[in-house]
């Protein structure tokens, strides 16, 4: 099967620890789509922009590191969720955040989920695992 049929997962994600563990996980399971990262907001809208241009699928889903800078995930799914072009796409904050406001406030600005980041490795990548398998085998990605 060809990549290009693979649904997409981008990542705005500029850690690199964060992203190895990521793609480590993935790369074991397997699962039927593609991984891509972006450093910044900035990369996050030229990859839209290019799929809208280019009359090519969307992501299925958008991963966003909540403590992005220069502008946090906040205001990236603020942007996100106020173009029309974009506001249909699942958006996913991860966080190291456990503050229920933080993720209170991430669903009224349109966030599909919110998940806090666990702090061992071996909780990372069950969650990791967890993760993909709700979007992967549970929830229809269009």
């Amino acid at each position: 099967m060809s990549d290009i049929f693979l649904p997409v997962i981008l990542m705005l994600e500029n850690d690199p620890d964060d992203r190895f563990i990521t793609s480590t996980v993935f790369e074991e399971q397997q699962y039927q789509a593609h991984l891509e990262f972006v450093n910044n907001s900035k990369g996050l809208f030229a990859y839209l922009d290019q799929c809208r241009l280019s009359n090519l699928s969307y992501p299925a889903v958008i991963l966003i590191n909540l403590n992005i800078t220069p502008i946090d995930g906040r205001e990236v799914l603020k942007q996100l969720k106020a173009n029309m072009d974009y506001r249909h796409l699942p958006v996913v904050i991860i966080s190291d955040s456990n503050d229920p406001k933080i993720a209170r406030e991430c669903y009224t600005l349109g966030a599909s989920s919110f998940i806090q980041k666990p702090d061992a490795l071996s909780r990372t990548n069950e969650k990791i695992h967890h993760f993909f398998k709700y979007w992967f085998e549970t929830v229809v990605l269009s």
